[in-house]
């Protein structure tokens, strides 16, 4: 999978419009934009240019990652945009609904 940055992105709607603008592009077989992370992943046979036109063309910037980044030996951990909005969504659900530790005494003896 080539991973691109991606600039000029505010919203979801923004990356629904990059991904889509890239899944057009012939010998695209996926693509997978977060928002978070201001990042695409980009798999198939379409060449780089390519896909940064169409990103440009869509209203944002793009450029690939370098290639020693994507050869490192650490492992790096990224989530999915559909995990990444019900991680949030979650969270902000316990948020919401947590109550302050008014009544809490400490430790049961």
């Amino acid at each position: 999978m080539e991973q691109y940055t991606v600039t000029g992105m505010s919203c979801a709607a923004c990356s629904a419009r990059v991904e889509k603008a890239v899944k057009a592009v012939p010998g695209v077989t996926s693509c997978s934009v977060s928002l978070l992370t201001n990042s695409m992943g980009v798999e198939g046979t379409a060449s780089a240019s390519a896909i940064v036109k169409a990103v440009q063309e869509a209203g944002y910037g793009a450029s690939p990652k370098a290639a020693a980044a994507a050869d490192t030996t650490s492992a790096e951990f990224t989530l999915s945009p559909r995990w990444n909005s019900s991680i949030t969504l979650c969270t902000t659900k316990i948020a919401l609904n947590s109550k302050p530790l008014t009544s809490w005494r400490g430790p049961m003896r």
